[in-house]
């Protein structure tokens, strides 16, 4: 009966280096940006300027002048990749 080889090396490829092009981290969502689209359905529905939407306008030019974007977070996952990769990959003279 015949039998096929399995390949018994799981060996990486050849890469000058392991890189995540673009690692997703957790954003935090603007409030400011909901204000603004609250502000602007009130105003698709009733008008620009009418009185119910001076509340939402109010508070979007609040939410405006006291908000500070976040840092952005770099991740690590590079700098552990390109630690680790060595490691991974085993001795280049086999």
């Amino acid at each position: 009966m015949a039998y096929k080889k399995l390949q018994n090396s799981a060996a990486l490829p050849p890469l000058p280096k392991l890189r995540v092009r673009k690692p997703f981290l957790n954003k935090s969502n603007n409030q400011c940006l909901v204000m603004m689209s609250t502000l602007l359905n009130c105003w698709a529905a009733n008008g620009e300027g009418s009185s119910p939407c001076l509340e939402a306008e109010t508070d979007l030019k609040k939410c405006m002048e006291t908000f500070k974007p976040e840092k952005k977070q770099l991740s690590s996952i590079n700098y552990h990749a390109s630690r680790l990769y060595p490691k991974l990959r085993g001795n280049t003279n086999d």
